[in-house]
């Protein structure tokens, strides 16, 4: 009975199913059998372990299928002893897998990037196995610096996955190892600064005082990714006051990456929004537009315009913005996406050669030539023009399909004849393109 019991505090879920099984097929004697699943998963592990020693003067392109296989054998095995109960046998073992991987990946040309995925993964297994059986907080916060500011930079998986093992005194102790790499930089020390920086901002984070946390971001501002960072942050903690402030600093810091600088600027609309300063948001929308006229600003501008109740007033000055400083395709764009398609139709007629992208036409063609199939057949040719001005066997068989869509427009509007002649005159003025004349011999 006592065997029992610890079988099913060790391995619960292994456990229940040995228990559905012996009820089918009852064995008396279980000693052998408990003896050897308590020392299976520990055992077992050190043996796939093992295994994953590799040469260093390894082919970087060869055994990856099978090194990564083992790499799988090892993670699934340490999760079902982490569902038994094995966290303290299993432990020690999955941070020396995590050495054995990251060593490894110096030797394997990982660039599909599975290794690193398999390696992110049985870090954050290890992390379970800490936080199930913490070990001493200095050793393990030693290790993770370690990790982070020694190693080749792989696995970057976040602190606070460690943070339940670590406790307050491992956060401390990291906190004094990467204080203690800071204070080696400023003495002139080599250090990794981009791994400290991060490091840093972890750790004030985990900490939970927030003006020390905003204190460490905004100690790199040279990217618009910081600015979005400070900005998110006291946003999320209730600051929007200060999160608007930093907002309008990012945008008006001089040009970066233009993704951040999108969510910058969603950002402060939102806030804006929220403390009813409509018309702001407004302005913001509206300035970006001005510089950068697209379907996406202009999308953005509308959607904020609509909240704001002044979509009506200025939607004809945006149009005209629009045609004088945008892209042609991105007047039809717009008309399209506002259900403006005759106006979306005829200013694609009325561009020039080439402002359309032929996919924006075909897109305009389906939508008329069921309806209206006489109007697209000047754009067909047109798009087949345009398919002409290059050669190779990619154009020609773009201008088949065009001929096969075209005579079906033709031939139902009674013009099969007209359409003859087109080929006719296709033929004789390319006479001289023979791979193109062979492949209009089908049509």
């Amino acid at each position: 009975m006592e065997r029992g019991r610890g079988l099913r505090r060790e391995y619960p879920e292994l456990a229940r199913e040995l228990g559905r099984f012996l009820r089918r097929h009852p064995y008396e004697d279980l000693d052998a059998l408990v003896a050897y699943l308590r020392a299976a998963d520990a055992e077992g592990l050190r043996e796939l372990v093992d295994g994953l020693r590799r040469e260093p003067d390894a082919d970087p392109c060869s055994g990856r299928q099978e090194y990564s296989r083992r790499v799988r054998e090892v993670i699934d095995h340490g999760e079902r002893a982490l569902r038994n109960g094995q966290a303290g046998a299993v432990r020690d073992g999955l941070r020396s897998a995590v050495e054995r991987v990251t060593g490894a990946l110096a030797t394997i040309d990982d660039s599909s990037g599975i290794m690193g995925d398999d390696l992110a993964e049985l870090m954050r297994l290890y992390a379970r196995a800490c936080g199930d059986a913490p070990p001493p907080p200095q050793v393990l916060a030693a290790w993770l610096m370690g990790m982070w500011l020694d190693g080749p930079g792989l696995p970057r998986v976040a602190v606070r996955v460690f943070a339940p093992a670590l406790g307050p005194d491992g956060l401390d102790a990291c906190a004094e190892l990467v204080e203690e790499r800071c204070s080696g930089a400023r003495r002139g020390s080599p250090t990794p600064d981009r791994g400290v920086r991060e490091l840093r901002e972890q750790l004030a984070e985990l900490a939970g005082d927030l003006d020390a946390y905003v204190a460490v971001l905004t100690e790199d501002l040279r990217s618009m990714a910081r600015f979005l960072a400070v900005a998110t942050v006291l946003r999320d903690h209730g600051r929007a006051a200060d999160a608007e402030e930093w907002a309008r600093r990012g945008l008006t810091a001089g040009p970066g990456d233009p993704v951040a600088a999108g969510k910058l600027r969603d950002l402060l609309v939102g806030l804006l929004l929220e403390r009813g300063a409509a018309g702001e948001a407004v302005a913001v929308r509206r300035a970006a537009f001005e510089r950068l006229p697209d379907p996406d600003h202009y999308g953005k501008l509308r959607e904020t315009a609509e909240r704001a109740g002044v979509w009506a007033a200025l939607r004809p000055g945006a149009l005209d913005h629009l045609r004088a400083k945008g892209q042609v395709s991105y007047v039809v764009t717009v008309l399209t996406a506002e259900d403006s398609h005759e106006e979306a139709w005829e200013t694609a007629l009325a561009a020039d050669p080439g402002e359309v992208p032929g996919e924006q036409w075909l897109t305009l063609i389906a939508r008329r030539e069921h309806e209206r199939p006489a109007d697209v057949v000047g754009p067909y040719r047109r798009l087949i023009d345009d398919c002409l001005a290059d050669t190779g066997q990619i154009r020609y068989n773009q201008v088949a399909e065009l001929l096969i869509r075209l005579r079906a427009v033709q031939q139902g509007l009674g013009d099969e004849a007209g359409f003859a002649v087109y080929l006719g005159e296709l033929r004789e003025r390319h006479k001289r393109r023979p791979a193109l004349i062979a492949r209009l011999a089908d049509l």
